[in-house]
């Protein structure tokens, strides 16, 4: 159980910073432009948001991985039987679906893998609802995390 905690805390606090990183650049970006380019605001800070959600679901791939198949303190089973071994892409496709919180059924964690899993659907809503929140400021032509914001 300590390495999935230890790996959780990792994988936490990088995917924040590289959260947070995103949405400063795009907020310093928005403060030193036209005040009347929200529609290229708005672009630029789903772009952004996009890229750092998908960053962010990588690291945590990365993470199950080395977890199943380094450490070997859980595994991922496709729920239906004679189904071939998970592939990288399988495990991207279920941190995803982790991340966003839509928690599809066809492909189950076992072992301490259960315990990233669940951080991983947490701190993913939390992303995704900092990200709206963040979102929505732009929306108000405001630049959130700027000094000027």
């Amino acid at each position: 159980m300590i390495p999935a905690i230890l790996i959780s805390a990792v994988v936490v606090a990088l995917c924040s910073a590289i959260h947070y990183f995103m949405l400063k650049r795009v907020s310093d970006a928005i403060a030193s432009g036209p005040a009347n380019a929200r529609g290229r605001h708005l672009s630029m800070t789903i772009g952004a948001i996009t890229v750092a959600h998908v960053i962010e679901a990588l690291i945590y791939t990365f993470a199950f991985v080395w977890a199943v198949r380094g450490l070997q303190i859980g595994d991922l089973r496709p729920a239906a039987s004679g189904a071939p071994d998970p592939t990288l892409m399988d495990y991207f496709y279920f941190s995803l679906v982790n991340f966003t919180t839509l928690g599809r059924g066809d492909l189950n964690p076992d072992g301490h893998l259960r315990f990233i899993t669940g951080i991983e659907a947490f701190h993913g809503f939390l992303m995704i609802t900092a990200s709206g929140s963040f979102m929505l400021q732009v929306m108000g032509g405001k630049a959130p995390l700027s000094d000027d914001g």
